[in-house]
């Protein structure tokens, strides 16, 4: 009897144990971002830091929390796990005139914050770069509508065309399911 006992128990907790699993794959997600901005033509001095903001770029986040079965008001936890750059024109055009990159983040309501760097960038005619993300909790930034990205570049070599990028952001996101956790 004592063994039916502990058999039932231990199905029991391993059919808890995998609920959770499923639960936890259900509250977890990525959303996906993508910003367009031109790094000008090289006016300015090498090796000294050069800033321009992107135009603000609209989210589909709600609508991905929605799809999701969440809200904004249910996120735990947002971090930026990937930021990319790509060159998207002129079709010749690479990485190795930048020496740095940092990407920062910021709303309408919320600070602007450094959300992806990359330094000592190697001249190997990259057309990609991707950055490295931290690990900060960017909750309060996806609850808006539309995010800027604020770029600042050290350049090494002078550039004499425009070169317009794309940048990739992945967000990794943890939310409360609505039918479950009700606020």
């Amino acid at each position: 009897m004592k063994k039916w006992i502990l058999i039932a128990l231990g199905s029991f907790l391993i059919f808890q144990i995998q609920g959770c699993k499923k639960l936890k794959k259900y509250t977890e997600f990525d959303v996906n971002n993508i910003s367009n901005f031109t790094i000008p033509s090289s006016n300015y001095l090498i090796n000294l830091p050069v800033d321009f903001t992107t135009p603000e770029s609209t989210t589909t986040i709600q609508e991905k929390f929605e799809n999701e079965g969440s809200s904004s008001k249910l996120i735990d936890e947002v971090i930026l796990t990937k930021l990319s750059l790509f060159i998207n024109s002129p079709a010749n055009a690479n990485f190795n005139f930048l020496n740095s990159v940092e990407l920062y983040l910021s709303s309408d309501n919320q600070p602007e914050i450094l959300a992806a760097w990359q330094y000592d960038i190697p001249e190997n005619n990259l057309k990609n770069l991707d950055l490295i993300t931290g690990n900060t909790n960017l909750k309060e930034y996806m609850k808006e509508n539309s995010l800027t990205l604020r770029v600042k570049i050290v350049t090494d070599k002078v550039v004499s065309y425009d070169i317009d990028l794309i940048a990739k952001q992945t967000f990794h996101v943890k939310a409360k399911l609505k039918n479950l956790f009700n606020k």
